[in-house]
């Protein structure tokens, strides 16, 4: 009975909404119908257009008799009458020309089949000829007014009869209106009615929709306590299962460190690397889960201490060697200079981002070179305090660019979802995008940063990710332009990602770089008299295979007392070459300056 209940109500919810719409047409229907009745009933309330017509016509008769008494009392006396048989007169016309104009003389055609006008006609006609005579007393002819009264009182019996009938027609005519009237308050009484009725549907439909929205809010509101505590419940589950791996792993990092310590075998040592650097990304994955979770659950604060961005950077850079080295990808780590070494930031976090989008970042950028760039970003800072600590709240940009493939489709659509839109869901973005990038997407918003990208098929990707930072602008760690240059290092130039990096990297180090290309190379060994190298040393970057004339120029370079610095994968290919010193991938600052000053 229930469900049969709860089956009905969609109907009666659909059916509620329908009749709403149709009352509210039916309303908006009466409504307009109102306009033309109200505006009908102005123009039949015309009352005093009547009113007007006997008025004006008992004036007419009155003035008639004011004239003939006027001249009935004229005596030699009196004469000259100085106008005022022309002034009687004229009030006589004027009531003609009232009754003839305007809507006064529009009803009274209508008034006895034309009869009135006639009479009015005739009226009009006889008063005009009175004005000779008119003229003849104001001349002082006194004889004149016997001839006036007389014509006066031949019209008497016309006036009469038409101010009978004006009298007739008007209240016939106003009856008539008048029931026209009563007709239309008929109309909008009906109106009314209807009016009221639906007022008073639409009064319960609205009670009703008060109350079934009364109770969604308060279902919806029960929901959300239970979707809180069901993320709750994950919440503390998830951190339970990883409060009880962690120890498993770390205990297996350190096993591992120690048996690689003790181990004389060359591939055991390796094996115990590779062992080493699995658990670890395994316990930065439990921590992403973990983050992801909270973030889920809208519980994520991050937490923030002071450190080295560079050294953090990195030792998370280092971290992927072996990533790199499956992939075969080439990456070099830049920090600029003008940061400061020391800032404030959730250091673990940013960490777990580093990690987990270049480890998914790498399958996209097989064989080929990896920028990652950390710089002072030039977005502003929204909704964020001024202050983070002691230090300013600054935007930093970490950038990650490749010339791989290019990132999928997929991938790209699911980047570009705004995460704040409720819409876009957790798991369904990671049905989307998987795991990592979901999580580094996620993560970065709820770190108050911003993730921006571009890519394209086999042009490779280029990654934007915006943090705040607490940055002390006067610890920045700018190179000391007065200091002497360490050395004299040339970088054989490859027209890759790496060559600016490589530059960059060295003369932060305070070395004197100039770049070379094999041209430049050749033609500065085919000098006479050549007895030293512009160079104490060259760095040959991005030369996963060279060829035979390319192995000749670099003995020929050593020969001239030149240190060749080249990357150890170059060195497995080519045994043939003898380095002098070798660098791998990831290329960090910290690498290339022990390497020199070795």
């Amino acid at each position: 009975m229930d469900v049969d209940s709860e089956c009905k109500k969609p109907r009666f919810k659909r059916w509620l909404a329908n009749l709403l719409i149709v009352f509210m047409m039916i309303t908006s229907l009466l409504t307009f119908t109102l306009i033309p009745l109200s505006d009908s009933s102005s123009t039949l309330n015309s009352q005093q257009v009547f009113e007007s017509s006997r008025w004006h016509s008992l004036q007419l008769q009155l003035q008639t008799y004011r004239l003939m008494d006027y001249l009935s009392d004229l005596s030699e006396a009196d004469l000259p009458v100085n106008g005022n048989a022309y002034f009687q007169y004229d009030l006589v016309l004027s009531r003609v020309d009232l009754l003839r104009k305007g809507d006064l003389g529009s009803n009274i055609r209508n008034f006895a089949n034309g009869r009135a006008v006639r009479l009015l006609n005739i009226i009009a006609g006889e008063l005009e000829l009175i004005s000779l005579n008119i003229q003849r007393l104001e001349q002082g002819q006194l004889d004149q007014t016997k001839t006036i009264v007389d014509r006066l009182r031949s019209l008497d019996s016309q006036i009469t009869d038409f101010v009978v009938i004006v009298n007739q027609g008007a209240n016939d005519f106003i009856t008539e209106k008048r029931h026209d009237l009563d007709v239309q308050l008929a109309y909008i009484q009906m109106v009314s009615l209807v009016l009221f009725v639906i007022s008073s549907t639409l009064l319960y439909i609205t009670y009703k929709v008060s109350k079934e929205l009364r109770q969604t809010l308060i279902r919806n509101t029960r929901l959300e306590e239970r979707i809180d505590d069901v993320q709750a419940g994950k919440v503390d589950i998830i951190s339970r299962i990883v409060n009880d791996i962690k120890p498993i792993f770390t205990n297996l990092i350190s096993h591992s460190n120690t048996l690689k310590s003790t181990a004389s075998d060359a591939k055991v040592q390796e094996h115990l690397e590779h062992l080493s650097t699995q658990s670890n990304q395994l316990l930065t994955q439990l921590d992403c889960y973990y983050d992801l979770t909270l973030i889920e659950a809208n519980r994520m604060s991050s937490v923030t201490n002071e450190g080295n961005l560079r050294a953090h950077i990195n030792y998370a850079v280092s971290a992927l060697e072996r990533v790199f080295l499956t992939h075969q990808v080439r990456a070099i780590a830049h920090v600029d200079p003008r940061l400061p070494e020391l800032v404030e930031t959730d250091f673990r976090r940013l960490h777990e981002i580093l990690i987990t989008l270049i480890s998914h970042l790498a399958p996209y950028c097989h064989h080929s070179e990896l920028l990652i760039q950390v710089r002072p970003s030039t977005l502003p800072i929204f909704n964020l305090p001024e202050k983070h600590g002691n230090k300013a709240t600054k935007m930093v940009q970490i950038s990650l660019r490749d010339s791989g493939e290019g990132l999928p489709n997929k991938v790209q659509v699911g980047l570009r979802k705004n995460p704040y839109n409720p819409a876009n869901t957790i798991i369904g973005q990671i049905h989307q995008m998987g795991m990592g990038f979901t999580f580094c997407h996620y993560l970065i918003g709820a770190l108050g940063g911003e993730l921006h990208f571009s890519s394209s098929q086999g042009a490779g990707t280029e990654i934007w990710i915006d943090l705040p930072m607490g940055l002390d602008d006067a610890k920045t760690q700018a190179a000391d332009k007065s200091a002497s240059k360490r050395a004299k290092v040339a970088i054989w130039q490859s027209d890759s990602l790496l060559d600016q990096a490589f530059l960059s990297l060295l003369q932060q180090l305070n070395h004197q770089v100039d770049l070379f290309t094999e041209g430049d190379l050749t033609r500065l060994l085919q000098q006479k008299n050549l007895q030293t190298l512009p160079f104490e040393c060259i760095v040959i970057t991005d030369k996963s295979a060279l060829d035979e004339e390319q192995v000749e120029l670099i003995e020929r370079l050593q020969a001239f007392g030149s240190q060749i610095i080249v990357a150890a994968s170059v060195i497995e290919d080519l045994p043939r070459i003898k380095a002098d010193k070798t660098y791998h991938y990831p290329v960090t600052a910290a690498q290339l300056e022990a390497l020199l000053l070795s």
